[in-house]
């Protein structure tokens, strides 16, 4: 089985299109998402994103951190992301990534130099390091997904995004589907926007499958379900809870059932 970390990036980014200035208002420090992740309908592991400020040579960034760790030893999960980001921009200025997925293993730092277009990759594995030409507005997944958190829907399939993925450039485009009512277990039936991706990133089942996934028409738009029919069976990964800061029908609902 490839990794389910792989179809979950394509869920949280395929969603999205660069058009603001200041996105410091799509990054909620002290929020917290969760998820279920299945396979087969058997629950392999769980998923945590957090959102954090932190202060580094006297700015404040933003720091997305996500990690997954297995339910059982049926297929081993234990992953770590942290991405920091300059909430002004939305630009990663780092990503440090330990993927570890039954015997599938990825470890890799990548530093931005956005005023000089070029990101530098280390693969901690094969312990190779080199540049990678990237134009001054070059995001990674987790900075393009909170960065359009407010942004029409119909705007996704206007035009094709360049994403920093595992040391490349990648083009990426969608269509929308028909809307649909996912069943949360916090939240009951959310209406969400059903979204196929269109992109060639490595591990993502695009060849071998499908996949569709569904966002929320909520603001502070969430993912809430991805389903990916692969070779062994379908993987579902789908949202629990988000609690954190804010008055929106997130945290409302949340506080509700607390």
């Amino acid at each position: 089985m490839k990794t389910w970390l792989s179809i979950f990036f394509m869920g949280l980014t395929a969603w999205t299109t660069l058009a603001e200035s200041d996105y410091s208002t799509c990054f909620i420090p002290g929020e917290v998402s969760e998820y279920k992740i299945s396979w087969a309908g058997i629950p392999l592991a769980r998923s945590t994103t957090t959102t954090d400020t932190l202060i580094e040579n006297g700015r404040e960034l933003i720091r997305i951190r996500m990690e997954a760790k297995s339910y059982s030893r049926i297929y081993k999960v234990d992953d770590l992301t942290e991405v920091i980001i300059d909430p002004k921009t939305a630009l990663p200025l780092r990503i440090d990534l330990s993927i570890n997925e039954g015997n599938r293993q990825k470890s890799h730092l990548t530093t931005f130099y956005h005023d000089k277009k070029v990101a530098v990759f280390q693969d901690r594995i094969s312990k190779d390091i080199r540049e990678v030409p990237i134009e001054s507005d070059t995001q990674d997944l987790f900075s393009f997904l909170f960065s359009m958190r407010n942004q029409e829907l119909k705007t996704l399939t206007a035009t094709p995004r360049k994403l920093f993925v595992d040391g490349k450039l990648y083009d990426l485009g969608i269509t929308l589907q028909k809307e649909s009512a996912i069943k949360l277990p916090a939240y009951g039936k959310v209406s969400s926007i059903g979204i196929i991706p269109i992109a060639e990133f490595d591990g993502l089942f695009l060849r071998q499958g499908k996949i569709t996934f569904w966002v929320s028409k909520q603001n502070r738009r969430m993912l809430t379900c991805i389903k990916a029919k692969v070779p062994v069976g379908m993987v579902t990964i789908k949202l629990q809870k988000v609690s954190g800061p804010g008055d929106d029908f997130w945290v409302k609902k949340q506080v509700d059932r607390e």
